[in-house]
């Protein structure tokens, strides 16, 4: 199995997925969620304390069918500076960043899902089995892959709401993982190197049983 998230622009990216031998499920939907929650789980170990962390977990933890169906249709709006303020004091952290700051840097814009057109300038992809994580374009630094990391989990959680916004059951499971995997960030729980072990516990948890992988 193997996914691709390949941004040709701040404002532009590509997501694919391949499900060949439709594993480590039978069924491509469970996948897609052990896949979204592996993902996610391991862009937020990577960023770690980072305020872009803080602010993508805090988000996760809000996202719901509602957010689902606008993500999909392109009308899903970032929380404004009162909301935002009452969001972060519910989760009980404080990102440590002026709000405007995460406004203009990173809460801009969503960028656009777009079809796949050749590999982009910067990309994320994963591979399993076993698990692998791997990223390009961002040299030694790491230059702005907080942007790119945050952007890339929010759509990827767009691109599968957007293909199966549809079946309920499967974005109210999207959802509840979005959820799980952003408190498991904020609560300090995201074993570094095995984010499988925490994303089977997760699926279990909302009533998924999975095998071992």
């Amino acid at each position: 199995m193997e996914l691709r998230i390949d941004f040709y622009s701040k404002k532009e990216l590509a997501i694919r997925m391949d499900f060949a031998g439709r594993y480590p499920f039978p069924a491509n939907e469970t996948s897609e969620l052990f896949l979204f929650s592996c993902y996610t789980l391991r862009q937020l170990s990577n960023l770690g304390n980072h305020p872009v962390s803080t602010l993508l977990a805090v988000l996760l933890t809000t996202f719901d069918k509602d957010t689902a169906l606008e993500l999909a249709e392109g009308n899903y709006k970032f929380p404004g500076p009162i909301q935002f303020g009452v969001l972060t004091g519910f989760a009980g952290v404080n990102i440590g960043v002026d709000y405007g700051v995460l406004k203009d840097q990173i809460m801009s814009e969503l960028p656009s899902l777009v079809n796949f057109r050749g590999e982009g300038k910067k990309a994320f992809t994963v591979t399993m089995p076993p698990f692998q994580h791997y990223h390009k374009g961002f040299g030694l630094l790491g230059f702005q892959v907080n942007y790119y990391a945050f952007h890339s989990v929010i759509a990827l959680f767009r691109f599968l709401a957007k293909r199966r916004i549809n079946d309920n059951i499967f974005i109210d499971h999207l959802s509840q993982v979005a959820k799980y995997c952003g408190k498991a960030h904020i609560s300090q729980r995201i074993p570094i190197g095995d984010q499988v072990t925490l994303t089977n516990a997760i699926l279990k948890e909302i009533g998924i049983t999975t095998q071992d992988t």
